[in-house]
Parts: structure tokens; sequence; C-alpha cells
């Protein structure tokens, strides 16, 4: 669920950015550019919030023989 919420989150905030670039007259080449950066920052945040932290309370002892 907060992985579809942080996806969500910058979709909007790509269409935000990408409307105001247009109305202040980027060319279209960079708010394209923009938006690619945008997503696959979005994408990659997503990733990582959905990392699950489980596994033993993440301490990790070596047994040496």
């Amino acid at each position: 669920m907060r992985i579809m919420l942080y996806i969500l989150g910058s979709l909007i905030l790509l269409g935000a950015l990408c409307y105001a670039a247009t109305l202040i007259g980027i060319p279209s080449v960079w708010v394209g550019v923009m938006g690619a950066v945008i997503l696959a920052l979005g994408i990659m945040g997503a990733a990582r919030t959905g990392v699950s932290r489980s596994g033993g309370g993440g301490t990790v002892i070596n047994k040496v023989d």
C-alpha cells in the first residue's frame, strides 16, 4: 500500500512540474527530460520503501570455527 501511495505522489508531482514548466516556456525536450528523471527517482524511491526489513532483529554474528 505504501508503494502505491509513493508512486501516486510521484506521478502527481511529475504532472504538476511538467505543467508548470510548459506554462513558463521551457522547451518540450527539456520538459521530457525532467519528467523522465522525476519518474525514475519516483520508481527508485518506491522500490526502496518496499524493501522488507524483517529477518531476526538485524544483528549479524559471525561464527568462527
